[in-house]
Parts: C-alpha cells; sequence; structure tokens
C-alpha cells in the first residue's frame, strides 16, 4: 500500500497507542510506517534491496533519521570514535550542535553501539522540544515501570500524549532492550504525522477526498468525500482548485505532477523495492517495458484501477497499487536538462529518495538550445524550455547510433583512454582507491575490438557499457565476480550477478550473448527493440534496464571518450530512424516479396518519433542503404539492406 510521500499533509489524527510493536506482530503492524521512511529518504535500503526491518539501529543510524527527518542545519562535533569522514559523521555533528543527542562521554559517541528503547524516548523527548510541540504529561504504566530511572518513565509522561511510543503487547516497556530498523521507522513516522496532523479529523480508507495545495501543504477536508471512484473523479476533474484525489490517505490521481514507480515484492522472505511495469493496455496483459524504483513519469490520467503515463516516449499502464504521486506544487526535485559548455547535460532526480543526482554530459547540445536555460524532457528528443517557448527536437548522436557500426579508434587509443578515466577518478572515493592499478578494464582496449569484429558490436559502446555498469571497473561486482556489465543483476535482489572467471569472458558474453544474439539481433532477438542504446520506447533501453536514462548515459560515456580522443567518430554516420509500423528491409533497391527483415513494432511513441534506428550509407532510386542488423552468421548476411526512403526520417 503506497501512503502520501514527502508531503506536508494535514491528515489523520493518531488514535490509539500503537507504540513499539511486540516482534511477533511488527512485521505487519509497522509496514506502513517502514513504507513510508523508506519514501521520504528518512531510511535507506541495504546494497542488497532488502529493509532489515528487524535488525537493531546504531547510535549513528538513529542520528541520521533524525537528522533526515528534520532536515537538520549543519554542525559540528569533536568526538575521537567518529572520523571526520565517516559517511554519518555530519549526521551525528548535526543532532548534537541542535542538542538532540549527546555523547556517552565528553568525547565519545559510541556511534556503532545499539540505540536502546530508553535513548530513543530520551531523544524524542527532545525531538519534540526541538520542534517547538508543546509536551503534556501523561502517567502511563507499565509492568516494568518500577524498574525505569525516573529520567526515562518522566520523558515517557511528556511525549505520550502524542501517542508515538508505547510498550509491548505484554504489557512492559522493555526501556534496556534494543531499538530496531522497523521500531526507528514507526517513531519518526508517528513523530512527524503528531507534527503535521489535525487533530480530531480521520479519513475511511474507503472513501475519496479531494485535497487542494495551500502554502506548501495539501490540505484534505474530510466533509467533501465520495463513496465511490466514478463520484470523486467527476468533482475533481470539475473542480479547478483541486490538486489531488485521494481514497483514504493514498493519492490516486492528480491534475498536475509527476507518477513515480514504488512497487515492491517479497524476495526470499524479504520486503524490496522492484520495478514498475508499464503495460500496453489497461487489462495489465502485454508489457512495453518498466522502470526503476522513483524515477519521473509523465502523469496523463487515472482510474481506480490504472494509471496512464509516459515513460521515455511510450505512453502505457501502470497498476494504481504500483505508483505514487507527487502533485507539482508540492515537488522538492525534478528532471531537466541544461547547455553547459555547448554540451547537453541531463539532471536526473529520485522521487522515492528525494536525491537530485549527479549531472552527466549527454553530448553536443542543439544549436537552438541555450545556456542558462532549464529545459523538460520526458523522453530525451524533445525538449521545451521550463519557462516557456518553442519545443526542440534532438536525437543525441551516440544515443541512437546503431551498435552495428564500427569504431575509428584503435586498441591502443582504446587502452589510452581508459587510462585518462581512470586517472580522473583515481582516489576521488573509497570507491576509486587505485584505480589506475586495480581496475578490471585496463588494458582490455585490444580484446573488445576483438570482440567488434567478432560479433559486430561496436567496441566504443562495449567500453562504455562497461564503464558506465561496472563504475570504471570498480565495483564490487567487476571485482568479485569479474562482471563488467551488471549481468544477471537485478533491481529486486534476486539474482545478484553472473560470475566469470576473467572480465574478458565477461565482455564476450555481453558482446556475444546479450547484444549480438539477445538485444540487437533483429530475426532472433528475444529483447530486440533497435540496436542503438536509444530509451524506453526505442532500443537497447527498453529490455536492458529499469533506469530509463540508462542509453543516454551510455551515451554520454561514448561521447566523452570520442572527445577525449579526437572526435573520429562523433557524426562519422548518417542517422535515420523508421516513420512508419512494419518497414521492410530489402536485399536489393527494390520492392519485392522477399525481404531480409522487417521492423515489427507498431507503436513508435509520441508524436510517431521513436521507430528504428537505422545508418544510412548510400541512396539510389528513391532507396536508402543502410547497415544490416541480421547476425553475420545469417545466409542473407552481407552487411547492407535497403529500406525505402520514405519510411526513414534523417535525425542528424
Amino acid at each position: 500500500m503506497k501512503f502520501i510521500s514527502r508531503l506536508l499533509i494535514i491528515l489523520l489524527a493518531i488514535t490509539g497507542i500503537f507504540g513499539f510493536a511486540a516482534a511477533s506482530n511488527a512485521a505487519s503492524s509497522l509496514e506502513k510506517e517502514m513504507n513510508e521512511m523508506v519514501k521520504r529518504g528518512i531510511i535507506s535500503g541495504y546494497k542488497d534491496g532488502s529493509l532489515g526491518e528487524k535488525d537493531n539501529v546504531t547510535r549513528e543510524q538513529f542520528a541520521a533519521f533524525i537528522s533526515r527527518a528534520l532536515d537538520l542545519p549543519e554542525g559540528e562535533h569533536s568526538f575521537k570514535d567518529v572520523p571526520a569522514n565517516s559517511n554519518l559523521s555530519s549526521d551525528v555533528a548535526k543532532v548534537y550542535s541542535s542538542g538532540i543527542m549527546e555523547g556517552v562521554s565528553a568525547d565519545r559517541f559510541a556511534p556503532k553501539a545499539n540505540i536502546t528503547r530508553a535513548q530513543v524516548v530520551l531523544t524524542l523527548q527532545k525531538v519534540l522540544a526541538y520542534s517547538d510541540m508543546k509536551m503534556e504529561r501523561n502517567a502511563v504504566e507499565f509492568k516494568d515501570s518500577k524498574n525505569m530511572t525516573s529520567v526515562v518513565l518522566s520523558a515517557i509522561y511528556n511525549i505520550s500524549s502524542y501517542n508515538i511510543v508505547a510498550g509491548h503487547s505484554d504489557g512492559s516497556f522493555k526501556p534496556n532492550a534494543n531499538a530496531t530498523r522497523e521500531q526507528a521507522a514507526a517513531f519518526i513516522y508517528r513523530f512527524l504525522m503528531a507534527k503535521e496532523q489535525v487533530p480530531g479529523e480521520k479519513y475511511d480508507s474507503n472513501t475519496y477526498y479531494i485535497g487542494t495545495v495551500e502554502n506548501g501543504k495539501l490540505v484534505v477536508p474530510t466533509d467533501n468525500n465520495y463513496a465511490t471512484h466514478s463520484a470523486a473523479s467527476t468533482s475533481f476533474n470539475a473542480d479547478a482548485k483541486a490538486d489531488a484525489l485521494l481514497k483514504g490517505t493514498d493519492i490516486v490521481a492528480i491534475k498536475d505532477g509527476v507518477v513515480y514507480g514504488d512497487r515492491t515484492s517479497i524476495v526470499n522472505g524479504k520486503k524490496v523495492l522492484d520495478v514498475t511495469t508499464i503495460y500496453s493496455n489497461a487489462d495489465f496483459k502485454t508489457q512495453l517495458t518498466y522502470m526503476e524504483p522513483g524515477r519521473e513519469m509523465r502523469f496523463i490520467e487515472a482510474t481506480g484501477q490504472y494509471v496512464k503515463v509516459q515513460a521515455g516516449g511510450t505512453i502505457g499502464y501502470a497498476k494504481q497499487g504500483e505508483v505514487d504521486f507527487v502533485p507539482a506544487e508540492l515537488m522538492k526535485g525534478e528532471e531537466y536538462y541544461e547547455v553547459i559548455g555547448a554540451e547537453l547535460n541531463h539532471y536526473q532526480y529520485n522521487h522515492l529518495s528525494g536525491k537530485q543526482e549527479t549531472r552527466y554530459p549527454v553530448g553536443p547540445a542543439p544549436s537552438g538550445m541555450k545556456e542558462g536555460v532549464k529545459y523538460k524532457s520526458v523522453d530525451g528528443v524533445h525538449f521545451k524550455p521550463f519557462a516557456g517557448g518553442a519545443e526542440i527536437k534532438h536525437y543525441p548522436y551516440f544515443q541512437y547510433q546503431s551498435v552495428r557500426s564500427k569504431t575509428s579508434y584503435t586498441a591502443e587509443e582504446l587502452d589510452r583512454y581508459i587510462m585518462t578515466a581512470l586517472n580522473g577518478v583515481n582516489n576521488k572515493t573509497d570507491l576509486y582507491k587505485n584505480a589506475i592499478t586495480r581496475s578490471k578494464l585496463i588494458g582490455q582496449g585490444k580484446f573488445i575490438l576483438e570482440m567488434q569484429e567478432k560479433y559486430n558490436v561496436n567496441g566504443l559502446y562495449i567500453l562504455a557499457a562497461a564503464m558506465h555498469e561496472s563504475q570504471y571497473g570498480m565495483s564490487e561486482i567487476a571485482h568479485e565476480k569479474n562482471n563488467l556489465f551488471g549481468i544477471e543483476v537485478y533491481d529486486n535482489g534476486l539474482k545478484d550477478g553472473k560470475v566469470y572467471n576473467t572480465p574478458k569472458e565477461s565482455i564476450e558474453d555481453f558482446a556475444k550473448y546479450r547484444m549480438d544474439s539477445d538485444y540487437v539481433d533483429t530475426l532472433h532477438g528475444g529483447y530486440y527493440n533497435g540496436a542503438a542504446p536509444g530509451n524506453k520506447t526505442t532500443g537497447i533501453t527498453v529490455s536492458y534496464a529499469s533506469d530509463p536514462a540508462w542509453g543516454s548515459k551510455v551515451a554520454g560515456h561514448m561521447y566523452r571518450s570520442d572527445k577525449a580522443l579526437g572526435k573520429k567518430d562523433l557524426n562519422k554516420y548518417q542517422l535515420g530512424i523508421t516513420n512508419t509500423p512494419g518497414v521492410k528491409v530489402y536485399p536489393t533497391p527494390a520492392v519485392s516479396a522477399r525481404y531480409l527483415y522487417h521492423f515489427s513494432r507498431t507503436d513508435l511513441g509520441v508524436n510517431g518519433a521513436f521507430g528504428y534506428p537505422v545508418i544510412i550509407t548510400d541512396s539510389k532510386d528513391g532507396y536508402y542503404q543502410i547497415i544490416s542488423e541480421l547476425k553475420a552468421e545469417d545466409d542473407d548476411y552481407n552487411g547492407i539492406g535497403w529500406i525505402l526512403e520514405e519510411n526513414v526520417t534523417k535525425i542528424n
């Protein structure tokens, strides 16, 4: 069940004392609280995608949770056991400087020690005071009250009126027991809800309400409610001031804003974030593509069962329970593009974590785009200024260049660029420590070009995909499994990567089986959607990666390497994209019953702009000669094919 995330919403009064549930009940009773804290970016999952609900919380982790929940200002500390370069040092400094948490002594914080329930209560009392929330003493008795110190008992009395913490089902409080991650999530969730609530209002989970954004908050009156989605939707659409339609406390439609995936699955007994599937129709039978959790999609319309969205250049349907919404007025960040130094840069945003991610250059900016102007693009091809103005259509070259092409660079040049890139990241973080001697990519230029010749997959593309997927050959999976391309690494953690004996095995597997056989074989490839990196509508990205920007990120690596090596590959080929469904490729420049292959997808995306990318090498008698996408061992392969000019649009 999704809950409104990161929005200051005037909502539900918390009735009854829920408290820290006993371990036997925690899995069910604290699920909503844990999910909401993950969505707000207050608590993060582990590397394997699990949330670790039952794990104990350390003092430094709890400090980080509080710091994020309150958005505390920067601070300082002098604790000798919290190194300045540790991941959570700044959070410890923030809670200490704000007077919310203290050390166990003048110079020790005990960051790795588990935090107890008593320490949580004492911290909570200070959180309420920091937030200027009035505390009214309410004597709550537990079986073990006599065993508590007066300080802890007083803190419980002071905060009890907010119904945030309570005892276990056996009537005890257990102040010396360790707090778990889900208990910490529940504490922070209930504090935030207490801070944001209007006492006395209650929302029924089966009733529909209409909300309006006022002064940065979503105001949802209880008297404006409807028993059915149909009646509520009619009223919502007719109300010019309405911003969100809710079922209970769940947003199920908006007027303007974004949609993002927040689906969860149970994998090996653990709840993990998972991809959201985009279907061709509201019957949810045919998959078009899928999206990484938190990634931005354009909202189009919604019913009680589906949400119609635009993902990349694809218009499709997601299940209501697999997405969440952010009204435009409450968005904390969003994706955009900007021109810097004549280069088109993409700023990606994750709405689940609330993080604006590091920008990356996609390639040269088109002449019509100006520096200092922010541009919006859902599909990475159609760009429009935020402030208004004419739309600019631009296909980034390397993103739409077929990987059946060949790079101009030698093995020595590829190796030189690998070292240039490694020097750029060397020792910047622990991940890249001694990258110039430890990277799994060092010296792979010759073998990459051998794979280009053997399997007809562009060598610069192979290198770019490896750099992106393996963090320049320095990722954990690259070092532990020689896996340079994230092969068999799933978002939900069901599989965590194929093991190879050597990096070369990984490179050949990518070129032979993943690309030549699966993704760029137009006749037999099970995942063929076009032979260029592309986006979520056309190309390899459709089925290869959940990140909708995978194709543009790989293209960015190709652009940077080409730029460093002399710009021999940029605009080397004339690119085109098919503009008609069912286009056939012939062995000669003439229509005949016999054809080599055809492009089968009928949906060409938004504005018909996302057919199949091709490389044009010649023209004759109303036909374009293109680089063939057949496999080299196919009987009809000779490297070329012919396609009617009217069925192709040139894009560079």
